[in-house]
């Protein structure tokens, strides 16, 4: 086996010239000089102890023992090409497996998702949601967004925002809030995900909840978000997920006040097992949407 590793280079070069017809044509397909072709050439008749060429006025002809290496070479060469091949689109055309947390998936991906389908039509993708989104999920998934620091051994991690807590209500019910402290006076509407989010964001008001102040516990970012458009409260959410609302006019920051941390939000890969074309487009267009 030693020994084949070290002559597929010269076999290479010897098929270049069989099937190109001349020395000088194989250094122009192999883009070396004709002295290299004919170097490796004379190496493999060493190695072998056979001649394989012979001079032919200013070029070479192949012996019959020369002209049939060559053609089985070049066989074997084609063979492998064609199973390299098969290995290439069974990895392009693996299905690429996501896993998000619902708020995120609605929010921030499904609205950007489209541009994706738009340039790469044929690209297989599966996005699941989970309640808690971290690095234990990647045993039976290609990439995660998770919210942490960015430092997870072992895993690649690439930055898609900030953690920016905002405020998020009605545009009737904003006419109500004139400073931070108006706010506890409101129903607040909690994901029970993220149940910390409202005192991480009161904290950074300089405020804190008491016994009066009046929550209404919902599922998820995005149910909190429906309730804030029908009204039926304020909600506090990543600035990153609401953009859109605030660009339509359905939902307003009542308060310039927000929450910030060193965290963010994460695409979380396993690069041994993440690795290829149809993958680093899918993570190349993330990032670049963000």
């Amino acid at each position: 086996m030693h020994k084949l590793r070290n002559r597929l280079g010269p076999l290479r070069v010897l098929d270049a010239v069989y099937r190109s017809g001349g020395v000088g044509r194989a250094a122009e397909v192999l883009h070396v000089t004709p002295g290299a072709v004919s170097h490796q050439v004379r190496r493999l008749e060493t190695e072998l102890g056979v001649q394989l060429v012979q001079k032919d006025g200013r070029d070479i002809a192949f012996t019959a023992v020369g002209a049939e290496l060559a053609l089985q070479a070049g066989e074997l060469f084609d063979q492998l090409e064609g199973v390299l091949a098969k290995a290439a689109e069974a990895g392009a055309n693996r299905r690429i497996r996501v896993k998000v947390i619902p708020s995120f998936a609605i929010k921030w991906l499904m609205p950007r998702l489209g541009s994706l389908y738009l340039r790469h039509g044929d690209i297989d993708i599966e996005i699941a949601t989970v309640s808690r989104a971290d690095d234990t999920e990647l045993h039976n998934a290609d990439f995660v967004v998770r919210c942490g620091g960015g430092d997870w051994p072992g895993l690649r991690a690439d930055l898609l925002f900030s953690d920016e807590l905002v405020l998020a209500c009605s545009p009737a019910l904003a006419k109500r809030l004139r400073g931070p402290e108006d706010v506890l006076g409101e129903t607040l509407l909690k994901s029970m995900i993220a149940p910390d989010c409202w005192d991480r964001w009161l904290q950074s008001a300089g405020l804190a909840a008491s016994g009066d102040t009046r929550f209404i516990p919902l599922a998820n970012a995005v149910l909190c978000l429906q309730a804030a458009t029908e009204g039926l409260g304020i909600a506090v959410t990543q600035r990153a997920y609401i953009t859109q609302d605030f660009a339509a006019g359905h939902l307003v920051q009542p308060l310039p006040q927000a929450a910030r941390s060193s965290n963010g939000y994460y695409l979380v890969s396993n690069p041994a097992r993440a690795s290829g074309p149809p993958f680093s487009l899918f993570s190349d267009w993330l990032i670049s949407v963000k």
